[in-house]
């Protein structure tokens, strides 16, 4: 079914947000360096009356109602974000959206380059959002729960016995294996490899080490949140098509155990978590995935 959406936003890309979800300016930052808003939306203020203050004044002073204006967010040199343009639970229940309302809507202008797709998508899912095209026609609403891989960049780098010791209670039968990463030379800080196995719902694997590429995210954050060393903790699927449904109920149940490791390592080396799309994923919301039962 087409969506219908407010016909100011005819013939453009639109990207849904939940109200009151992560920042846009946020997730943009996240993916695009130059990310800025080139003119902020104004919200809108209705007409109010205050009492004049101090001793030489008396009475009061009318304040004029202010219409809503959207505002213009740069992703890059030929593409932006124009709004928020506000949809409430009941016309978002009458769009054919299939996401919960209210929303914050945000129309594409420029270029969509593939990477500003890509970002729209990420963002999406990691907001618990939508992407309507243009055309109004198959708009795309990720599974937020889709991507379970988290990263803790952090400026401690734990040896491999302390990193066992530390996540062993959420990676039950869990055993060091060789890592990818080469092993620094000068007596550095060693890398590692932690993996589980759980019967029917795959592999969970730890890799530890100093990666030369970090998420652009990091650089929006000041040095003391995060640090060089990062503990990777990826799922695989005992599914060889890893987007089959008995992959998909496995990838439930195994999510609150990735987001434990990686609350476990947090709590003892400190830093920021990353998820799989590029963007922070802060303690409380680490906390709430961490006590899903699995």
């Amino acid at each position: 079914m087409d969506v219908a959406l407010p016909p100011v936003l005819d013939g453009r890309s639109v990207l849904a947000l939940p109200t009151g979800g992560p920042d846009v300016l946020a997730l943009a930052s996240a993916w695009f360096a130059d990310a800025a808003w080139l003119r902020e939306p104004v919200a809108a203020r209705t007409s109010t009356e205050r009492p004049m203050t101090g001793a030489r004044f008396r009475g009061m002073v009318v304040e004029d109602a202010v219409a809503a204006q959207p505002g213009e967010l740069r992703l890059t040199g030929a593409s932006t974000l124009v709004g928020p343009h506000p949809l409430d639970a009941d016309a978002t229940r009458a769009s054919g959206l299939r996401v919960a309302g209210p929303l914050a809507l945000y129309a594409l202008a420029g270029e969509e380059t593939a990477q500003v797709r890509g970002w729209c998508v990420a963002a999406a899912r990691h907001a618990a959002g939508a992407v309507v095209p243009a055309q109004r026609a198959q708009a795309v609403v990720p599974d937020p729960a889709a991507a379970v891989d988290l990263t803790l960049w952090s400026p401690v780098p734990l040896a491999p016995a302390e990193v066992l010791a530390v996540v062993r209670p959420a990676m039950v039968g869990a055993r060091v294996q060789p890592t990818e990463l080469p092993t620094p030379a000068g007596g550095g800080p060693q890398p590692c490899g932690v993996t589980a196995t759980f019967d029917y719902d795959g592999e969970v694997t730890l890799s530890s080490g100093r990666p030369l590429d970090a998420p652009l995210v990091l650089s929006t954050l000041g040095w003391r949140e995060y640090g060089p060393w990062a503990y990777r903790v990826t799922w695989r699927s005992p599914d060889e098509a890893a987007d089959s449904p008995l992959a998909a109920i496995a990838r439930q149940r195994v999510a609150p155990t990735l987001a434990r490791v990686v609350a476990a390592l947090l709590r003892s080396a400190g830093g920021t978590v990353v998820d799989a799309g590029g963007f922070v994923v802060a303690p409380d919301e680490l906390d709430r995935r961490s006590a899903a039962r699995r």
